[in-house]
């Protein structure tokens, strides 16, 4: 018998300035695609359709997964998902969902200098912003836990910032 939550107070788009659903809580769409209500306790606006990871100073405890931050040096292993809407910082209206598994549309991928992103390339979040970028050579399989599939392909324009489709495999 599953324990998941079945009844929620916030629509998937929907932020609010207190834990309503309980931090670190799952749901599943329709379509399979499973979010978890998070807390940005990062010091930035997390944006709509850029990725975010979980705090390494948090393994080993619950707080894991209920909180969230922009992707940093320390963290990036640690892939959470991206953002449906935009999260506000710690402080004000900074609670809300993260897409943690299944295809998302128009994540933003950053453009990288000398092969294009092509379908099935494994993707991870680029270090201080939130959108993604290769993670492995051309052809190479996934090799992070927590990891995202390019399911279009993309221009080799360095820093150029495209919204593709991807396969999101963070739960």
């Amino acid at each position: 018998m599953s324990r998941r939550k079945t009844l929620f107070v916030t629509e998937l788009t929907d932020t609010k300035d207190s834990d309503v659903e309980g931090v670190g809580t799952i749901r599943e769409d329709e379509d399979g695609n499973v979010y978890r209500w998070v807390k940005n306790d990062g010091t930035a606006v997390l944006v709509a359709h850029e990725t975010v990871c979980y705090d390494v100073t948090s393994v080993g405890s619950a707080a894991l997964f209920q909180s969230v931050g922009d992707p940093v040096t320390n963290d990036l292993m640690l892939a959470a998902g991206i953002c449906v809407t935009g999260v506000a910082i710690s402080g004000g209206i900074c609670y809300g969902w993260i897409q943690v598994q299944g295809y998302h549309k128009h994540a933003k991928v950053l453009g990288v200098s000398g092969t294009a992103v092509a379908v099935g390339d494994e993707l991870t979040p680029a270090d201080g912003v939130g959108t993604l970028t290769r993670a492995t050579a051309v052809g190479t399989a996934p090799k992070r836990p927590f990891t995202f599939i390019a399911m279009e392909t993309c221009s080799d324009a360095t820093g150029a910032t495209y919204d593709k489709d991807v396969y999101i495999k963070c739960l």
